[in-house]
């Protein structure tokens, strides 16, 4: 018999934090909306799993860390290992440093305090088991993800080019536009929704705290529903995908994109109820393996090149936001920055890391995949392409730590994303996480 429970636990940082996602310092002078922990517990004839998704911009290690620890503790050794955990990847979160303390007394609270949310949602929603029954739909239909890589007519590719550049040619490729939705139902009516959706979470900017558009998407479908109903969302591979539709010449920074981009889900996923269809959950497998990740290697004369960037290009420092497009603008703080990356990457990176990849089946219908990082799309494309499970959810950021994980293809155009820093993937990365997913599989 398949049970089902739910929690969600506020994690929200106080001001004065500084928010993850960009290169330069933006301490939190606010919010629009509460960040949450959210869990779904499962249970097929006494095995346990869950699905735990945090609102951050990534999940460092000492999190992990700190988290097992505490589940350990709470729930004895073994469940840690049946669970999924992940980041949504809301670029307006607190920024968690990769060491065992934190920088201050603030950002230490708030890494605590999201440590015993995970504990105190774990907790509440295995007491919250009840019988359930899932139902699942899928649609292909995702308007408002963009491939952020674009050919050039250079013949160049560039990752977010500029609104209405004239020398864009094309996207570097297509992606999985599939968005899998999973309903729990119980008592006759849905109980809780899991979507899976490939989109960055980076609309808003500035210095507030928000869930982004996974907070309005989760609040429209509420609204929709007119029921407080739970709703999650695991963030499908979307490395090389965002928001940002370059043939236009719009504002789309702000918070006003994450409620238009989240309503524009919600009405695809609430249209798309009405086509749900019950799937069996009479048995569950849980896979961990784990797959070693090969680092960046660089050469001589990428070494020569970066030096000659750094003793020949202005030290001027960039006001405001430091984003990704200021590489493809050439702004000196950018080319700067990016060559001492290619110092760093030479002198302290380590030769691999071991990645932990989770698969939890659920019938023959249904799985769940965890992939570390911000993988590319074609990453999540080809193990939605080889699993024999017509529900196959795919979430990033899940864990385990890794930077940009592009297609191999990918490293020879350049572009922001495959830019060399400490620990940074080599090229056979993607290649190796897809051939274990499906291995797992």
């Amino acid at each position: 018999m398949l049970k089902v429970g739910y929690a969600q636990e506020v994690m929200t940082p106080p001001t004065g934090i500084d928010l993850a996602g960009y290169f330069n310092v933006r301490l939190n002078e606010g919010m629009y909306d509460d960040l949450f922990v959210k869990v779904i517990a499962m249970e097929i004839d006494g095995k346990r799993t869950g699905l735990v998704t945090l609102e951050l911009c990534s999940i460092v290690k000492p999190l992990f860390e700190a988290i097992k620890a505490k589940v350990d503790a709470e729930f004895g050794e073994g469940l840690y290992e049946n669970l999924l955990i992940c980041a949504t990847h809301t670029h307006t979160g607190p920024r968690f440093k990769n060491q065992e303390k934190q920088d201050n007394e603030i950002v230490q609270y708030a890494f605590d305090m999201t440590v015993d949310a995970v504990v105190r949602g774990l907790k509440r929603a295995f007491m919250n088991l009840l019988p359930a029954e899932f139902e699942a739909t899928k649609v292909y239909n995702n308007p408002y993800g963009f491939v952020r890589r674009y050919w050039m007519k250079s013949g160049d590719i560039v990752t977010n080019p500029g609104w209405r550049n004239p020398n864009i040619d094309k996207p570097e490729c297509d992606f999985d536009r599939t968005i899998n939705i999973l309903a729990v139902k119980q008592g006759g009516r849905i109980a809780a929704l899991i979507c899976n959706i490939a989109n960055h979470g980076d609309t808003i900017g500035g210095n507030l705290i928000s869930a982004d558009w996974y907070g309005r998407f989760t609040q429209e479908v509420q609204h929709e529903l007119k029921t407080s109903l739970p709703v999650m969302i695991l963030d499908d591979a979307s490395g090389d995908i965002n928001h940002f539709d370059f043939h236009q010449d719009i504002k789309q920074t702000g918070y006003h994109e994450a409620v238009r981009v989240g309503r524009g889900y919600a009405r695809i996923v609430v249209d798309a109820l009405a086509n749900l269809k019950p799937i069996a959950a009479d048995k569950l497998v849980i896979k961990n393996t784990s797959v070693t990740i090969p680092h960046r290697q660089i050469s001589d004369e990428e070494l020569a090149a970066a030096q000659h960037t750094l003793d020949t290009v202005p030290d001027i420092k960039k006001e405001g936001d430091f984003e990704s497009q200021d590489l493809a603008n050439k702004v000196p703080a950018a080319l700067r920055h990016f060559a001492q990356r290619v110092l760093d990457c030479r002198a302290k990176s380590t030769p691999s890391h071991d990645c932990r990849l989770t698969s939890i089946e659920i019938g023959d219908s249904l799985a769940f995949v965890s992939l570390p990082g911000e993988p590319f799309n074609g990453i999540s494309r080809a193990i939605r392409e080889a699993s024999k499970f017509e529900y196959t959810f795919v979430a990033e950021l899940a864990q385990s730590v890794s930077g940009y994980v592009p297609m191999k293809e990918c490293f020879a155009r350049g572009g922001y994303e495959v830019q060399p820093g400490v620990n940074t993937v080599a090229p056979e990365a993607a290649d190796a996480i897809i051939e274990a997913s499906i291995k797992n599989l």
